[in-house]
């Protein structure tokens, strides 16, 4: 049984999934520099068909498209208008990133499954961090854009005179005792802080929600959230939105 390739063009890598039917098969990262290296992808699972989603109409994208659609029978470029299991009810989606639609889709599918009266809550904790929220009806309302954790610490040291640049990995301590930790602790406790003000404000007007945490710095932040109750952490869930959404146009 052919699959499909899932390709996710984001800021700073390439993620690639290969599925068959609903199963995640296999996965892998690199940088954008070295898309070529999706030929090989291309090589080792022959994909029926290959569905793309991209944050920029870039040269890259070009690459990534005219590749998939030399070695693929099928291709699928994400847009506000492909056919989605889910409504998008914003007001310019057709600037609305792709990464987010995928994301919203894999997210309520599978919340549909642990709880179908729940509402949708989805962090993407990447180069940005998305927060998007779609109803127990499938109805994409909204979200916030904001920094990232990384975007965070390189704002500081590339636009100040001598801050440094500094890690996310080390003591967090709420009061810092150096500059490194001052730096360490007012950005990821910011962010912390920024994450659990945003979930308590959602609840207010959406008591039941499902809370799921994606993107590159999901697990990181996780450990850090413990407060906030029950999340889904996962890292692939672009991957598995961009899945559910070749199953649905299929046949289509």
């Amino acid at each position: 049984m052919k699959g499909n390739l899932t390709i996710d063009s984001g800021n700073t890598s390439v993620k690639v999934a290969y599925y068959i039917g609903t199963q995640r098969v296999a996965t892998n990262r690199f940088v954008r520099r070295d898309a070529r290296l999706l030929n090989r992808l291309f090589s080792s699972y022959q994909p029926e068909t290959a569905t793309i989603c991209s944050t920029a109409d870039d040269a890259t994208t070009q690459r990534i498209v005219q590749l998939a659609t030399q070695r693929c029978p099928h291709v699928i470029c994400l847009s506000h208008e492909t056919p989605l299991p889910i409504r998008l009810d914003y007001r310019t989606p057709s600037t609305l990133g792709r990464d987010r639609i995928a994301t919203a889709v894999g997210a309520w599918v599978t919340g549909r499954r642990i709880n179908p009266e729940s509402d949708i809550l989805v962090i993407d904790a990447g180069t940005a961090i998305t927060y998007d929220l779609v109803t127990a009806s499938g109805k994409f309302v909204g979200g916030n854009i904001a920094p990232g954790l990384s975007l965070r610490f390189k704002s500081l040291h590339e636009h100040t005179g001598k801050l440094p640049l500094v890690s996310a990995e080390g003591d967090i301590p709420v009061v810092g005792y150096d500059t490194l930790t001052a730096i360490r602790s007012g950005v990821v406790r910011g962010l912390l802080g920024e994450i659990r003000s945003y979930i308590a404000d959602v609840r207010l007007s959406h008591p039941c929600l499902t809370v799921f945490l994606t993107g590159g710095d999901c697990a990181y932040l996780h450990k850090l959230l413990t407060d906030c109750g029950d999340m889904i952490v996962n890292e692939h869930l672009a991957a598995d939105g961009l899945n559910q959404i070749y199953l649905y146009n299929q046949g289509k």
